[in-house]
């Protein structure tokens, strides 16, 4: 009986070792932490969106006639083919004067490149005739309430293609003059003038550093008589004062006018007035 103890003890042991090895773990089967969730997603790629170009502007006509809500349809300018967002003018005719007229030359100066916005403004009593009307602008704060009213039906009839940016505001002798006294007011709206045979006796100091503090970029001054040129280098020292920028650019003396010499001189000097903005594009100057 004793001599058979060793030998039970041994089949213990090896009874106790194989038990001991059942309730290890696997080495071949993966652990819990290795294993992925049955919940989770597959992982996706990241995408990024590309925002979509608007089509063509397509007209028939570069010109077209804008209705205005509450004030007289305006003549709009269009940049035919423009796939982006292109810049506004304002371009104000003068006294007497029509927006055909005034749309047709500035124009000629942007092409596609810019929607030109141009104010009608009211007729004048003494047009040639009903097939013939002459027009004028009422007042500044007049003429100030159709332009905006212009700039949000010409946003709301090509949503993809206007720029949401200040305008650039050309005036021709009445129209110049008006857009002193409301630039003068809205600097920020209105940071950049090219004032056409007027514009000049408005520009006080007081007006000059109003315009400078609310934002007010530059003021170029076309003129073409030697009246117009005197007064303007008196409106660009207020303005120089107030540390605006200012060029006066004098064209040979053709008369009180916007077409001709006139008209070139003012394209040779845009480049200057649009200095910083570069939505213009290819009408800045280069390097």
């Amino acid at each position: 009986m004793l001599r058979s103890l060793p030998i039970l003890t041994l089949l213990l042991a090896l009874v106790s070792s194989c038990d001991a090895r059942r309730a290890e773990p696997s080495a071949a089967a993966p652990t819990a932490s290795a294993s992925p969730s049955a919940s989770a997603p597959p992982a996706l790629p990241s995408t990024v969106v590309t925002p979509k170009e608007p089509s063509p502007l397509r007209a028939a006509s570069p010109f077209v006639d804008l209705p205005v809500p509450g004030h007289p349809a305006a003549v709009v300018s269009l940049p035919n083919g423009a796939t982006s967002r292109r810049p506004v003018v304002i371009a104000a005719h003068g006294n007497y004067g029509r927006p055909e007229w005034q749309c047709q030359a500035v124009r000629e100066l942007f092409e596609e490149r810019a929607f030109v916005l141009c104010p009608r403004g009211i007729p004048r009593d003494d047009s040639p005739g009903p097939d013939d009307l002459r027009f004028t602008y009422e007042s500044n704060a007049v003429l100030e309430l159709e332009i905006d009213a212009g700039l949000r039906a010409l946003a709301a009839a090509y949503p993809d293609h206007v720029d949401p940016g200040p305008p650039l505001y050309i005036g021709f002798s009445l129209g110049a003059i008006q857009g002193v006294a409301i630039a003068g007011r809205r600097p920020a709206d209105f940071p950049r003038l090219v004032l056409i045979e007027g514009g000049h006796d408005a520009w006080k100091p007081e007006v000059a550093q109003a315009f400078a503090k609310g934002g007010g970029n530059r003021v170029l001054f076309i003129c073409s008589q030697s009246h117009c040129e005197r007064d303007a280098r008196w409106a660009a020292a207020r303005l120089k004062e107030a540390n605006v920028p200012t060029r006066v650019v004098k064209s040979a003396d053709v008369g009180h006018r916007y077409r001709g010499p006139v008209a070139e001189v003012t394209r040779k000097s845009l480049p200057w007035s649009l200095e910083g903005d570069a939505r213009f594009g290819e009408m800045l100057p280069g390097p």
